[in-house]
């Protein structure tokens, strides 16, 4: 017995009306009609009294009953097959992430939350910025807030990826200790003017467009570009009469331990806070990510509540 044959008889039994049936089960009508009398054949009964239209026989209304509570079973079944699948998938899935903010704490808690298998993305800091999306190396990425960086943003959202902003990043200032910023609290109007070191190794111009943002417009800063192979070589860079101002973790990586700079995390008495960016691929496509963002939402949230603090 053909299910799909049964599937149609339960169908044209509660239509009452081969015409509308057929039309319902996008079938030609005498399609259905020779489906109908295969089943009844295989059966060894009438289903349908033919003199009376389609009206069903006893038997046929016995079928019936049967054969709805067989499909409801066969359905309930194939749902949880459909479910038990999903999970699988989701399991065998793995989510590449790419990290440019918060990213030993962000790693700390994937660790010890994330359900889903993962790997995180290495990036080259001289590739444009969503380079691990264009390669289809990326499905999820913490970067800096698209709503300061219009043309990333559009380039975001040309590609069919989503982003939401998600809390702050705590930012500091390096200088060296005979700086005459390092002597006093730090406050804007100290800034005023400041010459602020850049690495061509970073995004230097949507990292400007930052700083400025943080700090003000109108402070009247100058920026000097530092020449830079790699990441590497900032353990020893000199940054002399500049200030560098990144996110408080990696200024605690390169200049904590460094003999003769100081870091100040304060301007004007408050934190120093940059707002992020949580871009990933549409969850349409990629299932196995919710995981991951749910992860990401609630510790970003998190974090960003103690930085307001």
């Amino acid at each position: 017995m053909k299910l799909e044959h049964v599937r149609e008889f339960v169908a044209l039994a509660r239509c009452g009306s081969f015409q509308e049936a057929a039309d319902r089960l996008y079938v030609a009508r005498p399609t259905l009609s020779n489906h109908m009398r295969a089943l009844e054949q295989e059966l060894g009964f009438d289903l349908f009294d033919r003199c009376g239209g389609s009206e069903l026989t006893d038997a046929g209304v016995a079928f019936l009953d049967g054969m709805e509570r067989a499909l409801e079973a066969v359905d309930r079944g194939l749902d949880q097959c459909r479910e038990l699948a999903s999970l699988q998938e989701g399991r065998d899935c793995v989510v590449n992430i790419s990290l440019r903010c918060s990213v030993f704490e962000l790693r700390a808690a994937l660790e010890k939350y994330c359900p889903c298998r993962y790997a995180f993305v290495s990036y080259d800091n001289k590739r444009p910025m969503l380079y691990p999306f264009t390669q289809d190396g990326a499905d999820v990425m913490v970067m800096y807030d698209l709503d300061l960086l219009p043309p990333l943003r559009m380039e975001v959202l040309g590609m069919g990826l989503q982003y939401e902003p998600y809390g702050h990043e705590p930012c500091a200032i390096a200088m060296r200790e005979n700086h005459p910023l390092a002597q006093g609290p730090l406050t804007r109007e100290r800034l005023r003017g400041a010459e602020i070191a850049q690495l061509d190794v970073i995004e230097s111009e949507s990292w400007k467009r930052i700083i400025i943002a943080m700090l003000g417009d109108d402070m009247g800063l100058r920026f000097r570009l530092i020449p830079m192979d790699n990441l590497l070589n900032f353990w020893t860079v000199d940054l002399g009469d500049a200030v560098f101002i990144s996110m408080k973790s990696m200024l605690s990586q390169y200049f904590a331990r460094r003999e003769g700079y100081v870091i100040r995390d304060l301007v004007d008495a408050g934190p120093l806070l940059m707002p992020r960016s949580l871009v990933y691929r549409p969850i349409s496509e990629r299932p196995c990510i919710a995981p991951v963002l749910d992860v990401l939402r609630e510790h970003l949230c998190r974090e960003g509540d103690e930085c307001a603090k």
